[in-house]
């Protein structure tokens, strides 16, 4: 694996949400062990010409937290990155990433939640998300953004019982039983 130097900033993230206790836990260690820079991250460039962090959100931001200008990364070829439905799944993530403006690790700063919250915001979210990219009736789909269009589809059941909704500050809501519901844990 030929690894490379990146700007910090300069890379890309796939995800909304960090989890504070993985934090603190990648912290502590880095602290315990003297940080020295963590092991090369993965990056896969989907289309942008950018290196977007495919894995290890939680390293990078907290070496970028310790004032480290640059990462050492490599090129993702794993099939979990680069499969059709892979793809499909991060490029979605990716843009819930640019309609909450996370276009670097410096904007997860205030994105860190506690562990419950971390499984329904972004764990969550991610299931809900891949759930909609397995539904082959892209009508239905229509059809339910339609069900809340001052709103963003960003998620479904399988079965359609149920779809997934964020508002303008990505509060979650929940359409089911032709209502439309805050979701549980509202607040972050």
């Amino acid at each position: 694996m030929e690894t490379f130097e990146i700007p910090i900033l300069e890379a890309g993230v796939s995800q909304l949400y960090l989890n504070q206790r993985k934090l603190e836990a990648v912290k502590n260690r880095s602290l315990e062990e003297g940080f020295d820079g963590y092991g090369p991250l993965p990056v896969y460039d989907f289309g942008d010409g950018r290196p977007t962090l495919t894995d290890g959100h939680h390293r990078a931001f907290a070496t970028w937290q310790l004032g480290r200008p640059t990462l050492t990364v490599y090129w993702d070829t794993d099939p979990n990155v680069t499969s059709k439905l892979s793809q499909k799944i991060y490029r979605m993530a990716l843009e819930w990433c640019r309609n909450a403006g996370v276009t670097d690790l410096s904007k997860l700063q205030g994105r860190v939640l506690q562990p419950a919250a971390y499984e329904l915001f972004w764990l969550e979210r991610c299931r809900r998300g891949h759930q909609m990219q397995l539904i082959r009736d892209r009508q239905a789909l229509e059809k339910a953004a339609a069900l809340a269009p001052e709103m963003r589809l960003y998620g479904a059941e399988r079965d359609l019982s149920a779809f997934y909704f964020e508002d303008a500050q990505g509060k979650p809501y929940k359409y089911y039983d032709g209502e439309l519901k805050p979701e549980r844990g509202d607040t972050l």
